[in-house]
């Protein structure tokens, strides 16, 4: 496998070191630090209007009539050194976009959820996993999906697109809804964008200059890959194999003590449980908004919702996830009663849930209809408006 050198970072490195954090007004009036890092362009920034004027060569250029979602290549930032993985979407005509994974996370994020949906294409597990890949976007369509500052955006650039398919610039990350963008976020979408021209161009004379990748076994990726000359990148293509990241030890974090006492109770029935993400959002005014995740466990004969926690993921999906057995522990403590079965309907639930399961004894399956949950968890959702 090829070795990536980052970029020379040397200046931007001790730019953002001079840079202060900033003060912003919170609620209660208080002063509050931003990350500077994390300040959001203007939307008169020079980057956005640099980012419009790509966004019209692209519209202009409909990459997504001859490219496939699936027809994925790579590029290197001259700035960060950082990878993004290219996705162009819109052959069915339905969403228009282009998609850029951040790093091979990002990569495999996308891979397992193209997987998902391959199984099933209504999964409500590959819906929750939209907002978990890490990624930005640059995505086409109506006005009805801009905000105030999306206009504000287009206004400043100059640039005139149909009402029909204006541009609309986000990032995606983990724990989080889409937001607008930074300014590192920005220059990696810039290149990204530069880049999803030259290749699509390239690739519509001739599709072999991507690999395609139809297996789990198939990790061929064409990266581009600058090399400065005068301070210019000039860019070279690479054709690299790209191996998922090395899956992450996650401690099972229920004590002894607990289990103890667990094995002390009674029985109950069955419980089906599902982790997934709430129509709803956290966070301050002008702040990146959070998503809410609930945990929830319905009593499969009687429908009675027998636990609803709310969680959060800002530190990761990961551990988001390493949590729920510690939750679900702590829950049944309270009731002093734990089920003898357990009905999960995602893989991702059931192997975070087996360890804990095993240890007591509890019936653990994955299975597709779960009534009396998706019963309650249709409730929830009207109950909030979703």
């Amino acid at each position: 496998m090829i070795g990536f050198m980052p970029a020379n970072t040397t200046k931007t490195t001790a730019a953002a070191k001079k840079q202060k954090a900033k003060k912003q007004p919170s609620r209660d009036g208080k002063q509050q630090d931003v990350d500077p890092r994390e300040e959001l362009l203007h939307p008169t920034a020079g980057e956005y209007g640099l980012l419009c004027e790509l966004a019209s060569h692209i519209q202009q250029m409909s990459p997504w009539i001859f490219m496939e979602e699936t027809d994925v290549f790579g590029f290197q930032d001259p700035e960060s050194g950082a990878l993004g993985f290219i996705s162009v979407m819109g052959k069915l005509g339905e969403f228009q976009a282009i998609s850029v994974y951040r790093g091979v996370e990002g990569l495999y994020g996308w891979r397992n959820f193209a997987e998902l949906l391959q199984i099933d294409a209504n999964s409500e597990e590959a819906h929750d996993m939209v907002f978990e890949i890490p990624q930005l976007q640059l995505a086409f369509g109506p006005s009805t999906m801009l905000e105030k500052r999306d206009r504000e955006i287009i206004k400043a650039s100059g640039f005139k697109f149909s009402k029909t398919q204006l541009p609309q610039f986000r990032s995606y990350r983990p724990g989080y809804l889409p937001w607008f963008l930074t300014r590192e976020e920005a220059l990696h979408l810039f290149y990204a964008l530069t880049q999803t021209i030259t290749v699509a161009s390239r690739f519509f004379s001739d599709a072999n200059v991507i690999p395609f990748n139809k297996d789990p076994e198939d990790r061929d990726y064409l990266i581009c890959i600058p090399r400065l000359k005068d301070s210019i990148p000039v860019w070279e293509d690479a054709i690299v194999t790209v191996d998922p990241p090395s899956p992450q030890s996650l401690p099972f974090s229920v004590d002894d003590s607990t289990l103890i006492k667990l094995k002390e109770f009674p029985r109950s029935g069955a419980i089906e449980a599902a982790l997934f993400a709430l129509p709803a959002r956290l966070g301050r005014r002008n702040e990146r908004p959070r998503l809410i995740y609930a945990l929830l466990a319905v009593d499969s004969a009687t429908d009675f919702v027998v636990g609803v926690e709310l969680m959060q993921a800002v530190d990761g999906v990961d551990l988001m996830y390493a949590s729920v057995a510690e939750t679900l522990a702590s829950d049944w403590t309270q009731r002093q009663i734990v089920p003898q079965e357990i009905r999960v309907g995602s893989a991702r639930l059931l192997n975070v849930l087996q360890p804990f399961a095993r240890e007591l004894d509890v019936t653990l399956s994955l299975g597709k209809k779960l009534p009396a949950l998706n019963r309650a968890k249709r409730a929830m959702f009207q109950h909030l408006g979703g």
